[in-house]
This record gives C-alpha cells, structure tokens and sequence, in this order.
C-alpha cells in the first residue's frame, strides 16, 4: 500500500509506516499529479480533499487528522469511491483546557469565585461536554443549547438560547459552522442576541469566528454588555480585524485545540479507521513513547489562596494562555502572516494529564481529576 502523508501531520511517518510505502508531501503540493497512484491519502485542514484534487488519482481512503471538515467534500468523495474519514473529538479535550485556562484569568482579573455562577454552553458536543464536566467540578451550574442534539434526543436538559444569554455569567460557543439546514450557526449571535447577554457577562468563543457578527461583537465589549471577552477563532482568519483585536481581553490564532495529544490523537484516529477499510490486520499503534515531555512534569501546590488561585497557579504552570495572547499582540507588519506563522509553528502544549500534582488539600482530589490532572496521593 502507498501512503502519501502531509509533513503537517503529526508523527505522521512513524505512525504510518507500518503500513506500507509512505510519501512525505507538504499540504501545499497535494495535486492530482503528485498523488497519483496513492492508495491511500493522510492530511490536514490545510488541504482542500474534493473532486477536483481526487477525480482520476486511483486514491481510495483520504483522511484528514482534524476534527473539523470544512475543507473536504464528503459527498464528492463517496461519489468518486473514495471513503473519507476525519478525527471527531480528537483535540477536545484540549479547548476544553483551553476554555478552563481564559476561565481562571479572567476570575484572576476581575475578582469573582466560580462556585453558584452560571456558565453557558452553546454547542454541547465533543468540546462542549468535556466544558460541562469541568465547569461543574468547578462549581458551576450549568446551562446547555443545542438545537440539533435536542431535536435526535440527545441526553440533559437543554434550555432555549434567549434563557442562556439572560441568565448566564459565562457563556462559551462551541458549535461547528453550518450554513445551511434547520440550524445554522453563521451569525448565531448578532446584535439582537448579544443585547439579550446578560450585563457583564464573560463571553468566549473557541470555535468558529463566523458564529459571531463581528460587528455586533465590538460595539458589545465596548459598551461593556461584555466584561471579559476571549476569542481564539476570527472573522475573518487569518488578518483578522484590528478592532476586535483592540477588544479582545484574551486573543490567540485557532490554537485552542492545538495540543500534542489533540493533534497525535488525530493520527491515530486516521491510522485506525486506515487498518479497517483496508483490512489490515496491524497491532494498535501506541504513540506516548514518541511524544515530547511536558515543560513542567510536576507541580507542588501552595496551602495559600483561593481555590481559583491555587488552580490558576496550577494551570498556567501546564499552559501559560497569557504566552499565546502576547505573541500574537506582537505582530508588527503582516498579520495574516504572523497569524499563520503562530499557527503552523506552535509549540509543544501537553495537556493537563501529562503533569503530575502534588500539594493537594482535603476534599479537591477529586475536582483535579475530573479536570484531567495526574495526582499524586502519597
């Protein structure tokens, strides 16, 4: 078998190999040439997978180590015989973290305790789940929309989007981006839905930056309807507009889910959906021996401060958001460039349960693990 494997993807070769011949290509030169005879394609968001780049080509399996599908045409590709597979959920967890990191700063910055406030989930699916279990081991109470998975029967109760705005102290965006059908999410909030937030309140958007009306968005922060505003997603991307970036508390170039273990898990999704439509009776690929270790592998916590200090002290030693919000203030001529540069050439971020914790009181270890912490109960 002939693999042709983007060098974006991460542990791309060695997670592959094993299979067959594989061919190491940059996003940028995937053609119908350069990919003829392949059997099968591995790749990123970077890479439009449709008809025109696999009509012809003798490909039978692309795969894309993303959660997101923007860039490919499923329907195309079934038509043409081609079996697409993606990598749903691969760096939830990771926005997840993200979405707890923007959290404890803006707790840090204006005061507040998470203990009785209502968070907001908009979108509770893979990202807005894992959101929901973390906030609630924070002290949460938790509201969730979600339309589509309400309308199949989805577990939980949801409640209409104006009930989220109005009584929500935090609300979180975590939908895919859908133009069409019964729900779609470009301009889910504009200004008629932004005047509904409650006064004050912390908005984050960590996954499409076209879900919210840029616009609408500025003349809301400034007028202060928005306290604490944290995007990691634009409209558009990447030179995204130096207004909003003006009021923006917290800004950082669609890194949220860009963790190692988001983006190896998206490998090994690939490689493991690769094996079945192939057939290939190959061991399970175990990628941990391979991956970086964390910059910070344990952390001693102090007996001092609240618990959002103490957890905040906790997190930032894992994943310093601050960093990512500098570095991208730091553009000084081309921003789309400098948005892309950030993106492409992001450093190694483990995730929280590449760290163990020490210095635990009474009664917070089990909040730490369902935040995904490694504990040490010596």
């Amino acid at each position: 078998m002939k693999c042709i494997c983007a060098t974006s993807v991460s542990l791309g070769a060695e997670a592959f190999s094993g299979l067959g011949e594989v061919v190491k290509l940059a996003e940028t030169e995937f053609s119908p040439g350069r990919i003829q005879g392949a059997d099968a394609i591995i790749t990123r968001s970077k890479t439009r997978l449709n008809r025109e780049l696999l009509q012809g080509t003798g490909v039978k399996f692309a795969g894309t180590c993303t959660a997101g599908i923007d860039h490919a045409d499923p329907e195309d590709l079934a038509e043409l015989g081609v079996h697409f597979a993606s990598a749903p959920g691969c760096n939830a967890n990771a926005v997840s973290e993200y979405v707890l990191a923007a959290l404890l700063e803006a707790a840090d910055q204006l005061g507040f305790r998470f203990k009785g406030k209502t968070l907001g989930i908009i979108g509770h699916g893979q990202v807005g789940t894992r959101v929901d279990r973390k906030a609630r081991a924070l002290g949460f109470r938790v509201l969730r929309n979600d339309p589509p998975k309400q309308a199949a029967g989805g577990a939980g109760a949801f409640v209409e989007l104006d009930t989220l705005l109005r009584e929500s102290d935090v609300v979180t965006l975590h939908v895919p981006l859908v133009e069409n059908g019964p729900f779609p999410t470009r301009g889910l909030l504009g200004e008629d839905e932004l005047s509904m937030l409650k006064p004050g309140v912390i908005l984050l958007n960590a996954c499409r930056g076209e879900a919210i009306d840029t616009d609408s968005l500025i003349q809301a922060r400034r007028s202060g309807q928005i306290s604490w505003l944290v995007l990691d997603v634009w409209d558009p991307e990447p030179r995204i507009p130096a207004e909003l970036l003006q009021v923006a508390d917290l800004a950082t170039p669609h890194i949220a889910g860009h963790s190692v273990e988001g983006k190896v898990n998206g490998t090994r999704q690939i490689r493991e959906q690769l094996c079945e439509v192939m057939k290939l009776d190959i061991p399970a690929w175990d990628p941990e021996p391979l991956m970086p270790a964390p910059e910070i592998s344990e952390v001693h916590l102090s007996e001092e401060g609240s618990l959002e200090e103490r957890l905040r002290n906790c997190v930032k030693a894992c994943y310093d958001i601050r960093l990512d919000d500098r570095h991208l203030r730091e553009s000084t001529g081309d921003m789309g460039a400098h948005f892309t540069q950030l993106r492409r050439n992001y450093r190694d971020r483990r995730e929280f349960s590449a760290t163990r914790i020490t210095g635990l009181q009474p009664g917070e270890h089990e909040m730490y693990q369902e935040l995904g912490f490694r504990l040490d109960f010596r």
